[in-house]
């Protein structure tokens, strides 16, 4: 099984080592593992290097891909914010590293994270998400270079009051305009497990999402576990293919140098 958003100590919010990473992937069955750690920026940090090390990253993972080639394939990748202020430059930095894959995440709004605006404050939580989901949207619709969507519904996982998330079709509307585009552009949307483990009862996205993607005629779905230690890699893995299966999805898709390659669920 394939296991495509994990992050490491090149993430500014983990101090996973990326060799355990692989060593926990081989023993848990993942036989393919991407590295996808965080690229954030905002118009107040606007140098694309000031904490992230390309060429140690590029270094240190390309030594474990050879490392462990005929037990695990590994993938390198980066997760990136998307965010309409530095568009061009997240643009260029995509178009000129020669990575697998990009997973492209909705984190700030305004220029503040998400996470951090509603453990701190209680804006109006249907506007909020208005303004996400149109955030999103708009993101999709003109930033190149990114190949998946990543967590469609993230928001949900920092609803304190998990009761007070607007019902889906409060925003039904606004979504099928973000799976239309991704089935458009060609986009993967990601089947994130990582939800189930953040006060959820559902991965990202929830299950009306899924039926709505494959009922707009969508197909290409990942899978991964978003895992920011080494323990969690694989997490919930097993359980995401099932369940996708029973959504009626028959394989996921993975990138390999930007190409998607398929593979069955059974």
């Amino acid at each position: 099984m394939i296991d495509i958003h994990t992050h490491s100590r090149f993430s500014m919010d983990s101090i996973a080592d990326p060799e355990k990473n692989v060593v926990n992937a081989i023993e848990r069955g993942i036989e393919v593992l991407a590295f996808t750690d965080h690229i954030d920026r905002t118009i107040e940090n606007e140098s694309i290097d000031y904490t992230f090390n390309f060429n140690e990253y590029i270094e240190v993972l390309d030594f474990i891909r050879h490392r462990y080639a005929e037990r695990i394939e590994v993938l390198i990748g980066l997760e990136i914010g998307l965010n309409l202020n530095v568009k061009t430059m997240m643009e260029e930095l995509m178009e000129n590293l020669d990575f697998d894959f990009f997973i492209g995440s909705i984190h700030s709004l305004d220029e503040k994270d998400i996470a951090t605006v509603l453990r701190r404050s209680t804006p109006d939580i249907e506007s909020y998400y208005t303004h996400y989901y149109e955030t999103m949207l708009e993101n999709i619709e003109t930033t190149r270079g990114f190949q998946v969507v990543g967590h469609i519904d993230y928001i949900d996982r920092y609803i304190e009051d998990k009761s007070a998330i607007p019902p889906f079709s409060a925003y039904r509307d606004i979504v099928a305009a973000i799976l239309e585009a991704a089935i458009q552009k060609d986009l993967a949307i990601e089947y994130n497990t990582a939800g189930r483990y953040k006060g959820l009862d559902h991965a990202n996205p929830k299950d009306e999402i899924l039926s709505l993607y494959r009922d707009l005629g969508g197909d290409n779905v990942t899978l991964s576990s978003d895992a920011h230690k080494s323990v969690h890699i694989g997490r919930g893995i097993a359980a995401g293919a099932a369940h996708l299966e029973a959504l009626g999805f028959e394989e996921v898709v993975y990138y390999r140098k930007k190409k998607p390659v398929r593979r069955r669920l059974r």
